[in-house]
């Protein structure tokens, strides 16, 4: 079963969006899901601890926003990226790794990724950086 968060809804709100977080790590990914859905409190967050879980959700879900780590067992972030984008070429991803070097940066780029985020202790970077991708999105304060 794939772990799940949305925002307590009125019953009159659809959700807006979906996002997907992809990270081996649970306490990694159960915190990314949490930043996601406290700002975003219209959207639902999937979770999938590898890059073959993320490709099946591709297939049976639409997607508007990946958060991609890079290493992941098996198939690793960047051929995930590649895949995902031949799936679904409209789905946002976004790489967050704890390596931010600027090879891994720009090899993110290259695979196809719209931005790329280091795993850092500021959670706010990426908070802003969806902001950026997805100006349209209504986070807390707009509802």
């Amino acid at each position: 079963m794939i772990p799940m968060l949305s925002s307590e809804s009125t019953g009159t709100e659809a959700l807006a969006f979906t996002v997907l977080v992809v990270d081996d790590h649970a306490a990694i990914r159960e915190t990314v899901m949490t930043l996601v859905a406290t700002e975003y409190p219209r959207c639902r967050v999937l979770a999938a601890e590898s890059a073959e879980e993320a490709l099946a959700l591709c297939r049976t879900e639409r997607l508007d926003l990946i958060v991609l780590d890079i290493k992941l067992p098996g198939m690793d972030g960047f051929e995930a990226t590649r895949r995902i984008k031949e799936l679904s070429p409209q789905t946002v991803i976004v790489m967050h790794s704890s390596s931010d070097q600027p090879v891994y940066q720009a090899a993110s780029l290259a695979a196809g990724a719209s931005a790329f985020v280091g795993k850092g202790r500021n959670s706010r970077k990426l908070v802003a950086v969806i902001a950026s991708l997805m100006p349209n999105w209504p986070t807390g304060g707009a509802g």
